[in-house]
């Protein structure tokens, strides 16, 4: 059964180890649902989150290559019902007069965050399971999308 998986990968914090993991994946045809990487605490380490769909084939041969590379310390499948999982996202919303305030309701209902109003349009924030995301920006689109930057799935274990 097919579905997003994952992959949490700590690295040495050296040139080129993103573009050497994504390679990999293009070369074998899997494709990245997306992508976050991030120094450690400690800066000699980073680590990606990389997320991919597909069966446990497909996500046990993807972990084996991957902690084949050179400067990759580590390869975990993060399991889906012991994360926490988190996007973030920027949304800029055409404004009106009139819709300010159904803007500001919406983005209260959310917990999201407005960060600038101009007399053309609003910027909100907002932080969340994908799912929430998605709900959001579809309770938007009637207002008129103007711009959004959107993260990949930022995922921790909770044991």
């Amino acid at each position: 059964m097919e579905r997003d998986n994952y992959l949490l990968i700590t690295t040495r914090n050296n040139t080129g180890i993103l573009q050497r993991i994504t390679g990999l994946f293009s070369r074998r045809f899997y494709n990245i649902l997306s992508t976050v990487a991030a120094q450690d605490l400690n800066s000699e380490f980073s680590h990606l989150i990389i997320v991919v769909r597909g069966d446990a084939n497909v996500v046990r041969q993807v972990e084996k290559q991957v902690s084949k590379l050179h400067d990759v310390l580590e390869v975990e499948v993060l399991d889906p019902d012991h994360i926490v999982l988190r996007e973030h996202l920027m949304l800029k919303v055409r404004r009106t007069e009139e819709t300010g305030t159904q803007l500001v309701t919406i983005a209260n209902v959310f917990h999201a965050d407005v960060l600038s109003v101009s007399k053309e349009s609003m910027v909100l924030e907002l932080s969340g399971t994908p799912k929430t995301l998605d709900s959001f920006v579809d309770l938007c689109k009637p207002y008129g999308i103007m711009q959004m930057l959107r993260t990949g799935a930022m995922a921790m274990a909770t044991d």
